[in-house]
């Protein structure tokens, strides 16, 4: 038994079919003809290859903008989370408003008095105190370790007594 014989390859099929005589009769293609389908095929190949590659850049790039769009309120709402958290991590690691002001008791002169306390979102305190000497409150305030970043910002006169405008920060 006698093994079949094997198919011819692409090659090969390709090659027979351009010897094969065209349907005019003439037993051979024109000169340049086969050079030209050739040179057609081999150009053919980058250029839908490169076609091909735009065109499903541009599918993904559609597809990455619906995305965005669609995850665009879940991000929003994960940034602001993560900013409330340290928000309110800072205010949870200071001092508490009262503490400070049971130390600035401790630390004032027996003249001063506690006129208004404030404290904002950012930690930065904002003191009036009413005293006759200014100047002895600022020295006892030096004096007390808790409070030397805080900075006089201003005075005004009150009717017995002069208003100092300490701001900054007690941590």
């Amino acid at each position: 038994m006698q093994d079949p014989k094997p198919m011819p390859s692409l090659a090969q099929r390709l090659s027979a079919f351009a010897r094969r005589a065209p349907a005019g009769g003439v037993g051979k293609w024109p000169e340049g003809r086969v050079a030209m389908v050739v040179a057609l095929l081999l150009l053919a190949g980058p250029l839908l290859t490169i076609g091909g590659a735009r065109l499903l850049a541009e599918r993904q790039r559609t597809t990455a903008t619906r995305i965005e769009a669609e995850a665009a309120p879940r991000i929003a709402a994960a940034e602001a989370a993560i900013e409330a958290r340290s928000q309110l991590g800072a205010i949870l690691g200071r001092r508490t408003l009262g503490a400070t002001v049971e130390a600035l008791a401790r630390a004032l002169p027996a003249d001063a008095t506690l006129v208004r306390a404030e404290r904002n979102a950012q930690g930065r305190l904002a003191l009036e105190i009413a005293t006759a000497d200014p100047d002895r409150l600022r020295a006892a305030l030096r004096r007390a370790p808790a409070f030397t970043r805080l900075r006089n910002t201003g005075q005004r006169q009150a009717d017995a007594a002069m208003i100092v405008l300490l701001e900054g920060t007690t941590e």
